[in-house]
């Protein structure tokens, strides 16, 4: 019995879930995680973040990372995405253009995540990202693994019948 999810399960998943956690090697080789809103599109998922972030000057010195998408409550509820791969920051204005795009369409689909912000934080927000300081990154689909244990309940309350 397999709990791996399918390519089009994988990707309906990625596509229900906000966040991801990426994580980069310092230099010193040390792992540090960061959360971040993503977005996948076609064979790669994006995150958006400041230029001068520990997150992509450590992909800057060492491209390689992993990416966790995880929920899950319950036992017969986890499910998740892990990406190893190499990160590589995009410099395609069409490419960036698509990928904020997708990210817009995804905050459309789930909501943005920002309603409950106060007014003082969301002019400040929208100040910080508009300063021209960002770097868009593409992370792609390497080596994929997934689980969904909700497998593991329907195989067995099968075998009970």
């Amino acid at each position: 019995m397999s709990t791996s999810m399918s390519p089009a399960e994988v990707d309906k998943y990625l596509a229900s879930q906000r966040t991801i956690t990426l994580t980069s090697l310092r230099p010193d080789g040390s792992p540090v995680a960061h959360p971040l809103w993503f977005v996948k599109l076609g064979e790669n998922v994006y995150v958006d973040t400041r230029a001068n972030s520990l997150k992509h000057r450590n992909i800057v010195n060492d491209p390689r990372v992993c990416a966790v998408v995880e929920s899950g409550e319950s036992y017969f509820e986890l499910r998740g995405v892990r990406i190893e791969s190499a990160c590589q920051p995009v410099s395609d204005p069409e490419e960036i253009h698509r990928a904020l795009a997708a990210l817009g369409e995804k905050d459309r689909a789930l909501g943005s995540g920002m309603t409950e912000t106060p007014d003082w934080f969301s002019k400040s927000r929208d100040q910080r990202r508009n300063r021209g300081d960002r770097v868009m990154l593409r992370i792609p689909m390497g080596r994929v693994y997934s689980w969904d244990f909700s497998k593991t309940r329907r195989h067995y309350e099968s075998a009970e019948s």
